[in-house]
């Protein structure tokens, strides 16, 4: 039988599909590794990793051999003909992406629903994982009953079949059911994840209920898992088309993120909390932000949730304010904390002082379209006010992340939340008494190497995954091949971690810079800073600063750089 009779009988068109043959655009088979090996899925895989908070080892077993075998199937397929990731390899930096949104919504839910405390602790990570690997595989039949692979040889293949035997090349059916795919994504669970996997998952009954309903087009019953699948799904194909993220639903319905934003806008606005008044007033609007009193507004909130029935809700107030936080609600004051202290607030002829206030966007409480009172209120606090004044001209400072949090990765902090600080306790016992009034007065020698000391700690931190690398909200990044410390938020880390204040923040970043293992700005003031553009999902950007190594090694050798921080030109 010829090749063009082969043709015809598979019902290719003949001229348009001998032309596909002696095309030389085929695309040949790539190891898992080398589809892994590009610096933006490097990126993403590091980001699971952070995200994931499991050990290396787990890590390889559970996520990486599922995502490797993904890749080795699915090679460089588009996700669609035209429209999201519709580009060779499409469909890979769809799935990591999906994995990546899913796991960063998944932390923002106390899984499984309804479970005891000790419950969610024990099964915490295998509902993490299970969400992973419905993100995984939800598109990945699109591969098999979307299109047709087309082997050099003139056969047909199919991913049932398994990987893709040689050289190949891809059309999409014309006709196609647009649904079936949806529907058959579970022929694919036992060989992308294994029956180790499947074993594991099949130890939650409920959970793995919803995986293989999520991954088979039950929607209905896919629960949670179905939810949070779906909305990272917006989220991947909004950051392909070039949409806005911060218009998709923040959280699914029945998250405790969704609960707490929809009990704040009804007390708002049923006047239950009192607006702009002056005593007794609980939420204050200025032109920027809607304030809350702390601890007026939590209480309210959580009896009003009470109430409602609604489960999950923290009995601790500081609980509360993390939750808080970590969600987005509010907005972190300088020291990374949610309480905003001692602010003085100012409506007409009207003032009060040494309030103690949460912060947010006014649009947490007002959509857009909303009729949004008149800003009466202005707020004034003294971290905001307070400037930090150096008398040795080696000492920079930066800026922190600001306004970045909206990124794709954008929620976790990478260790422990720093306290206020408390500039009454000593720096260390007969060393250092630090600075009052503006001024340093020394009153012994250090005992040890305050440079080294931080260089080793911040080479611990990494190691131990007690310090995150490449978060939204990290003091470590990589940037440019190098590690990026962000200043001044790692040396007030490490004082808070070392001597329990960050007091001394200014002199360890001088110690360090002494050291010379920084990358100094060109020019005649031989800047210590460097600064980063950051790029968000919108298509903003926002500048950080901090430190750049010109000596990596010192710290070990660093992941691939931060997808989303590029070293400005003319540091």
């Amino acid at each position: 039988m010829t090749m063009q009779a082969i043709l015809r009988r598979l019902g290719f068109g003949l001229d348009e599909d001998i032309e596909e043959l002696t095309d030389p655009q085929w695309s040949r088979l790539q190891t898992a590794n080398d589809l892994l090996g590009t610096p933006y899925r490097q990126g993403l895989l590091q980001l699971l990793y952070e995200m994931s908070a499991t050990p290396r080892a787990t890590f390889n077993t559970y996520v990486m051999a599922p995502i490797e075998r993904y890749a080795a199937l699915v090679q460089l397929l588009p996700a669609s003909e035209a429209h999201h990731h519709s580009y060779p390899g499409g469909m890979l930096d769809h799935g990591l992406e999906i994995m990546c949104y899913a796991l960063r919504i998944r932390r923002k839910h106390l899984l499984p629903a309804g479970a005891r405390p000790e419950d969610q602790v024990s099964v915490g990570e295998l509902w993490s994982m299970g969400i992973l690997y419905a993100a995984l595989l939800h598109d990945v039949s699109k591969a098999a009953v979307d299109v047709d692979i087309l082997l050099q040889d003139g056969s047909l293949w199919c991913l049932w079949n398994g990987p893709i035997p040689g050289t190949y090349r891809v059309r999409y059916k014309s006709g196609r059911d647009y649904h079936l795919h949806a529907a058959t994504g579970a022929l694919f669970a036992r060989d992308i994840l294994g029956g180790a996997v499947l074993d594991w998952l099949y130890s939650d009954a409920v959970l793995f209920g919803q995986v293989m309903y999520s991954i088979s087009g039950h929607m209905e019953r896919a629960g949670i898992v179905g939810e949070i699948v779906h909305q990272a799904d917006k989220s991947s194909v909004s950051k392909a088309m070039g949409g806005d993220l911060r218009r998709l639903d923040a959280a699914p319905k029945q998250s405790l993120q969704r609960k707490l934003i929809d009990a704040l806008r009804h007390l708002v606005k049923s006047e239950h909390l009192p607006l702009n008044g002056t005593k007794g007033s609980a939420v204050f609007l200025s032109e920027d932000a809607v304030w809350f009193v702390t601890p007026t507004v939590p209480r309210s909130l959580k009896t009003y949730l009470y109430e409602q029935g609604i489960p999950g809700v923290p009995a601790d107030e500081s609980r509360l304010y993390d939750e808080m936080l970590a969600h987005g609600l509010v907005l972190p004051n300088p020291e990374g904390l949610a309480v905003w202290s001692g602010c003085t607030v100012k409506v007409g002829e009207w003032s009060t002082s040494k309030l103690h206030l949460l912060k947010a966007t006014p649009s947490l409480i007002w959509a857009a379209g909303d009729e949004r009172p008149e800003a009466k209120a202005v707020v004034t606090s003294p971290d905001v006010e307070q400037s930090m004044d150096s008398s040795d001209p080696a000492l920079e400072t930066g800026a922190s992340i600001g306004d970045t949090r909206n990124r794709l990765i954008s929620d976790e902090l990478g260790g422990n939340v720093i306290p206020a600080a408390d500039a009454s306790l000593p720096l260390v016992p007969q060393a250092t008494h630090q600075r009052l009034h503006g001024e340093t007065e020394k009153i012994g020698e250090v005992a040890h190497d305050q440079g080294d000391e931080f260089i080793s700690w911040v080479r611990e931190g990494i190691h131990s995954k007690k310090l995150g690398v490449n978060h939204a909200k990290a003091v470590v990044h990589v940037v440019a091949g190098s590690w990026f410390l962000v200043s001044p938020n790692i040396f007030k880390k490490y004082c808070v971690d070392r001597y329990g204040h960050d007091g001394a923040w200014e002199q360890v970043q001088i110690r360090f810079q002494k050291k010379k293992l920084h990358v100094r700005c060109p020019g005649p003031e031989k800047r210590n800073i460097v600064s980063v553009s950051v790029a968000g999902p919108s298509g903003k950007t926002s500048t950080l600063k901090g430190v750049l190594l010109s000596k990596p090694d010192i710290l070990g050798v660093p992941p691939a750089n931060n997808i989303y921080l590029e070293l400005r030109e003319g540091n």
